[in-house]
């Protein structure tokens, strides 16, 4: 009998605020794109802590409930410790643009929350940290062999990531500007432990 395990995976939540962009909320996402800031191969808000402001406390506390969820369900982190949001900004990509490959240094949990993104079009691709040692020719593609995995997004799906995970978008293709607001999450408080020897407070 043969079992197939897989060991280390790596866990992405997905989710969905389930509900339309507000008034208040889609007034403040036009004002951000007033003046974008140039990204590598997009552009960015100036503002890198938009889920500060008052127009976005729902999303802020949709995005924190779901950064503890991954915390406590994947991470199993101690309750005595808190989880926060560092920052928060928002991507503007146009057709034939990207978003270059990227890890977000600094943080533990990262996340997309889609302001503008359409399935049929617009996805996020995630890239094996370490590279093969040898490449052979594929029959297929499966989640043991892709060097990379890409995922359908639309408008209000919410994707939650470690954040030293591999990540980019493809040239874009659909005629519309996409739209994603990107957050990081750290730790605070008391972590490890003395007997262990790795004892850190935050």
């Amino acid at each position: 009998m043969v079992t197939w395990e897989a060991i280390f995976p790596t866990p992405i939540m997905r989710t969905s605020i389930g509900r339309h962009f507000t008034d208040e909320e889609n007034g403040f996402f036009d004002k951000m794109r007033n003046a974008p800031h140039p990204n590598v191969s997009n552009t960015r808000s100036v503002d890198t802590h938009v889920l500060d402001a008052p127009e976005m406390r729902s999303l802020r506390s949709f995005v924190l409930d779901h950064v503890n969820q991954y915390a406590r369900k994947i991470i199993s982190a101690d309750p005595k410790v808190e989880f926060y949001l560092t920052q928060s900004w928002l991507n503007y990509t146009q057709k034939g643009e990207a978003h270059h490959r990227h890890v977000h240094t600094n943080s533990l949990i990262s996340g997309v929350l889609y302001v503008n993104a359409k399935k049929e079009v617009d996805g996020i691709c995630f890239y094996r940290n370490s590279g093969a040692q040898l490449s052979v020719s594929d029959e297929y593609v499966n989640w043991y062999n892709a060097p990379s995995w890409c995922l359908s997004v639309g408008v209000g799906d919410v994707v939650l990531f470690p954040s030293n995970l591999s990540h980019g978008v493809e040239q874009t293709t659909g005629e519309h500007t996409r739209i994603s607001l990107a957050f990081n999450a750290f730790v605070r408080g008391q972590i490890g432990s003395e007997e262990l020897l790795n004892s850190l407070n935050i």
